[in-house]
Order: structure tokens, then sequence, then C-alpha cells
């Protein structure tokens, strides 16, 4: 398969009171066209600062100190301000975390959907107004041209993160970025918005979807790759890591899942050290119960297995 986007040794850390910490160590990742790849990890591992390295939606105290980033032959951190913004939102679409703050509660959803769509598709008002309608349809938004009308207060949370996606179709971007799309919504409404996810990548969409929650990993991605403190220390197709999962700390992720009935839930002790106080050798040592002396003092990349997984980790080299 063809990657639309291949993240190459990306770098990125942020100034914290004048000095400089790297958070993402080296990442290497690949989007194949047509396939949803998950990315997985607790709060705080890099999981959305890579991601957003993409279109360079990042702090003001973030920095990119090597690394490309592969989209169209083009490399994006090379790109100018002017010339990024035709990339981003155009081709490359987000889908943000938290559906109740990413409209403007000031405005109407038509008039925020049409400013959208005239400003990625060069369309006059009316040619707009026509894209908002079918994009609201696509995602199944009844009586469309009501909800239009509408403020964002006046739409339950499900359906503002609806209109998100739909502002994100409307401009026929090739990649969605999806962050925590089901953050704040209720079972069911999550439900309905994953199963939207998956029928716009059956129209041929390339979608990263940034989550914590492994049951909707499993159900819905083609691809995952496990982060840890800013590295990627797994990366498979979907059912291969279920079915063998091989870094400890994939292992000590899946035990803590619920899954059989009077089962024993499984802790990962300890926490993710801060950035702040980087942790020398392997970043998991300290919580790994396969750890070992010469864990604590060596980096282990990403290594290729035979059912063509990549692992980052002694036991695997």
């Amino acid at each position: 398969m063809q990657n639309i986007i291949e993240i190459k040794n990306l770098h990125l850390g942020f100034n914290i009171d004048e000095k400089y910490y790297e958070a993402i160590h080296g990442v290497n990742f690949n989007l194949e066209k047509g396939k949803m790849h998950a990315i997985v990890g607790e709060s705080g591992c890099g999981k959305t600062a890579t991601v957003m390295s993409i279109i360079k939606l990042l702090p003001k105290n973030a920095k990119i100190t090597e690394g490309k980033i592969l989209f169209e032959e083009k490399n994006l951190l090379d790109l100018k301000e002017r010339d990024l913004r035709k990339i981003r939102g155009r081709k490359i679409a987000l889908i943000p975390q938290d559906p109740m703050t990413s409209l403007n509660p000031l405005y109407t959803i038509e008039s925020q959907m049409i400013e959208t769509i005239m400003l990625h598709n060069n369309a006059d008002k009316t040619k707009a107004y026509e894209i908002a309608l079918k994009a609201l349809d696509e995602v199944e938004i009844i009586n469309p041209k009501e909800r239009l009308k509408a403020y964002p207060h006046e739409l339950s949370g499900g359906m503002k993160q609806r209109v998100i996606i739909a502002m994100a179709l409307s401009s026929h971007a090739d990649v969605i970025i999806a962050d925590e799309p089901t953050t704040a919504l209720d079972v069911t409404i999550q439900a309905q918005i994953l199963k939207l996810l998956s029928d716009i990548k059956r129209m041929g969409k390339s979608i990263i979807l940034i989550t914590h929650n492994l049951g909707i990993v499993k159900q819905y991605a083609d691809f995952v790759s496990i982060m840890y403190m800013g590295k990627v220390v797994e990366e498979a197709e979907t059912n291969t890591l279920f079915r063998t999962p091989k870094h400890p700390y994939t292992k000590d992720l899946l035990a803590a899942l619920p899954t059989v009935k009077g089962k024993k839930l499984e802790n990962i002790k300890g926490a993710p050290s801060p950035i702040t106080k980087p942790v020398p050798g392997c970043p998991y040592h300290p919580r790994c119960k396969y750890a070992c002396q010469i864990c604590t003092c060596k980096t282990f990349d990403l290594v290729l297995q035979k059912d063509a997984s990549k692992i980052a980790c002694r036991l695997y080299e």
C-alpha cells in the first residue's frame, strides 16, 4: 500500500522556564491511503504533539529540532505558513478533541460552515451553502436546513461533533486527523461517531485516530502505534497487536482492559515521568517487570518482526 503521510525521525520539545525539554524522541510513523491508523498511549505521551506537527498547530513554546513530514512529496516542515494554509483544512482536515468548545458560540452553524467552505473550496456563498447541506446530510443530520440556522448551544454534543466532521468532509480532504473524537460524549453517541468515521474511511479517506481507548482501536483501526513518553514502542496491524502483543507496555495496557466478567483487572504501577525529568535508557524500565540493567542505560529502536510488527524492546532485538 502507498503511504499518504510519512513522519521520519521527528524530534520535538518545549521551552519551559527558559530551558528546552525534548518530548518527542525520533518518532517514525506512516499513514497508508484509505486506512485508519490509531495512535494510543497515556495522557502526555506525545500522541497529539506528534500528529499536530503535521499541520503545525503546536503551542508557541514548541520547537521541532529534527525530522521530516512528507505529504504529496513535500516536506511540510519546510513550507512557509502561507503555503501550509493551502494544505491545512483543505487537504488535511482536523476533527478537534472537544466538540463543546470547537464552534464559536456567537455565530450560527451556517455562517461558520460557509466561511470554512468558501475558504477551502474557492466557492461563492450559494455554492458553499449547497456543499454545507450535502455535508450535513452525509453525517446523517436530520433537517440540515434547520440545523444550519441554529447556534452551537442549541445542539447536543453529538450533533456538534457531527457538524465538525461535516466541516472536515466539506473540504474534500484526503487525510482526517481525529483527536479523541468521542471525548465527553456518552457511549451511544460515541458508537455513532465512530461508525461515521468508519464510513468516511470507506469513501477512500485516510484517518489518524488519536485515542487512549483500546476498545475503540480494536473495533475500528487498521493499524496501531503504541506510544510511551515520546517514543513509539510498538507498531502493528490491529489484529496482530491484540492477538500477540509484544512490548511489555502493550501487554500491561491490555491486561488493564475489562474483558471477562469476574476477571481481576491489572494495574500498571507507577506513572510516566514528566518531560522535565527524562528517564535514561528505555523510558518504560521503571515500571517494567522485565527490565534489567541494560534497560536502564540503553534506548531501543523499533525492530521489524516476522509478523510485520515493530517492537522497541531488548526482548525483541
